[in-house]
């Protein structure tokens, strides 16, 4: 009987949403089945496709092993610092052997796999792979085309290595300067502009078989506070949450995304309870997301290891249990915790539906919403990805080229006194580079008389400012890289200290674009939005001029620059 009801599964799966003949899902599912599935799935396994959990190594162990066996776990999330992530053929066997465990669980379901690929500065799968731009690089280019052709490009790169999930694109708006969290991951802070960069992202995953997941609901944007340090408080007006925060996500259920994360933020406006994050309030998801704006995709959490969190509510196995009882179909559980412990929260819920604290009517509509998903994207027949193809499929010139192409149009030339850009420089001309991230391999190609002083951290200490300072005073020119310099004081002191040398100097702001608050009276001002080398190659063949800036501000920098700003060479 186990054997024919698991063939039935297979079946079931295999028949949920046809394939095109490029591997797209077409629109309408066969979902015929889950109802009669569910009424033989057992409280624990439907307790484990509720799960998405963590390890650490860079092949299947002992532990993920006994996560996906004993615990039934569903779904898994992937992270390079735990190590899951290295090179592209590394993943792909990771991808394989995980699915091949879950394929001799009694049901065989296909897991989900996920990462969080969102481009920019949270990206997981950099080696050998294409690095694209992030959100607000792609925001200042304006062009849902790009925001599209980045989406397709990561989906197609993901599913090469066997991950069918992105924990993107992230949708909040970002308004507020201060904001430690999001900043460059957010595309800009009109919320239209959001939405429709947005919008076009989830078509390019979905459309390209990867889900997609709009976070961080109902709107992480306009914070002070890391949520992974503490728990920010969104303190806005209904009607002000409605006109702003809100208008993303609606956007994307309206595209139809499969996923939305939580935010661990409180938000007084939907829900006055003190110090309750919208993971756990019943207002927000269920109220708000799920009746109110008619979301009917899965509801995943944010990880639920964070402080603004985990902290309280008796720790993750009960904040865990009051998540579901709040709307979440699925929670978030990083390698943070042990396989221990997160097997502690499988009991923990499997303890709260035998005790009625979580109804089997709430479990199952969240069960059928994630068994539907596998269905849509045909997880059964497109579980294992060919190994051997894998170098010919991530990391290609052409997704390279089209990578460039987006980092080239984002570029932001905000201040340009005395047309101190594009660099002319004579050979004998000396060209000095304070950074903390190296950009000395994509200036030497331009200029060869060049010393670079590299920082060890965002945040140098007095000594290496001074030692700074001293190769500066022997160069004929400067450029710094800033890292959100306006969140680490010890920036603002060492760029402001080379202003007082009287040299030419062009800052080039490496992440959030917001640097130049702190040191206005630089001559050159440039945004790149990132670090990653696509972006360096893009911001220095600005500086030389073999690239024309054409960015325009996806954000205001306060009392200087508007929204919308960016200059051309001889403006």
């Amino acid at each position: 009987m186990t054997t024919i009801l698991s063939l039935f599964l297979v079946l079931f799966l295999v028949a949920g949403y046809p394939m095109t003949a490029e591997g797209h899902q077409s629109e309408k599912p066969r979902s015929q089945g889950i109802d009669p599935l569910l009424k033989r799935m057992s409280i624990e396994e439907k307790v484990g496709q509720m799960m998405m959990v963590g390890f650490k190594g860079s092949e299947p162990t002992a532990e993920i092993r006994d996560l996906i066996t004993k615990a039934h776990a569903g779904n898994i999330i992937l992270f390079s610092w735990s190590e899951n992530v290295g090179e592209p053929t590394q993943v792909a066997k990771l991808t394989n052997g995980l699915q091949k465990i879950a394929a001799k669980t009694p049901h065989q379901l296909p897991l989900l796999i996920a990462m969080d690929q969102e481009g920019g500065v949270v990206a997981r799968l950099t080696q050998h792979a294409m690095e694209l731009p992030g959100n607000m690089a792609l925001g200042a280019t304006r062009s849902t085309k790009g925001a599209y052709t980045a989406a397709r490009l990561t989906a197609a790169e993901m599913r090469a290595v066997g991950v069918n999930m992105n924990l993107a694109p992230d949708v909040d708006v970002n308004v507020n300067p201060a904001n430690p969290v999001i900043g460059v991951r957010s595309f800009a802070e009109n919320p239209q502009l959001v939405a429709d960069m947005g919008a076009a992202a989830i078509q390019g995953y979905q459309q390209h078989g990867v889900i997609a997941t709009a976070k961080h609901f109902p709107g992480h944007g306009d914070t002070a506070v890391d949520s992974h340090l503490g728990l920010p408080v969104i303190d806005k007006t209904r009607a002000q949450l409605e006109e702003v925060e809100l208008v993303p996500f609606k956007r994307a259920i309206k595209s139809k995304v499969d996923a939305m994360m939580t935010a661990h933020i409180h938000v007084p406006a939907f829900d006055p309870t003190p110090d309750l994050p919208a993971t756990l309030s019943k207002p927000i998801l269920t109220d708000l997301l799920r009746k109110e704006l008619n979301y009917k995709g899965i509801i995943i959490t944010d990880a639920m290891t964070m402080a603004g969190v985990s902290g309280t509510f008796g720790g993750v196995p009960k904040a865990s249990v009051k998540a579901v009882q709040a709307g979440a179909d699925m929670v978030l559980l990083t390698p943070e915790l042990t396989t221990q412990e997160q097997m502690e929260v499988y009991q923990e819920l499997v303890r709260a539906v035998y005790a009625g604290e979580i109804s089997k009517k709430r479990m199952d509509e969240s069960v059928r919403r994630i068994l539907q998903v596998k269905s849509k994207y045909h997880l059964v027949h497109h579980r294992y990805v060919h190994v051997n193809r894998v170098e010919q499929r991530v990391g290609t010139s052409q997704h390279r080229k089209k990578a460039e192409e987006l980092a080239r149009k984002s570029i932001t030339l905000v201040k340009n006194e005395n047309h101190l850009l594009p660099l002319q420089l004579q050979t004998d001309e000396k060209l000095g580079i304070i950074s903390p991230v190296s950009l000395r391999d994509y200036v030497l190609p331009y200029h060869a008389n060049t010393t670079e002083f590299k920082m060890t951290s965002v945040n140098p200490t007095d000594s290496e400012i001074d030692q700074a300072l001293e190769m500066a005073k022997g160069m004929d020119r400067l450029v710094v890289g800033t890292y959100s310099a306006s969140l680490y004081p010890q920036q603002v002191k060492m760029v402001q200290a080379l202003t007082k040398l009287e040299k030419p100097i062009t800052v080039v702001a490496l992440r959030n674009p917001y640097d130049i608050m702190k040191f206005p009276q630089v001559e050159a001002y440039m945004n790149a939005y990132g670090y990653r080398s696509v972006s360096l190659q893009a911001a220095v063949d600005t500086l030389f001029g073999v690239n024309s800036p054409q960015g325009k501000l996806p954000v205001t920098i306060p009392n200087l620059y508007p929204y919308g700003w960016g200059l051309r060479y001889g403006e």
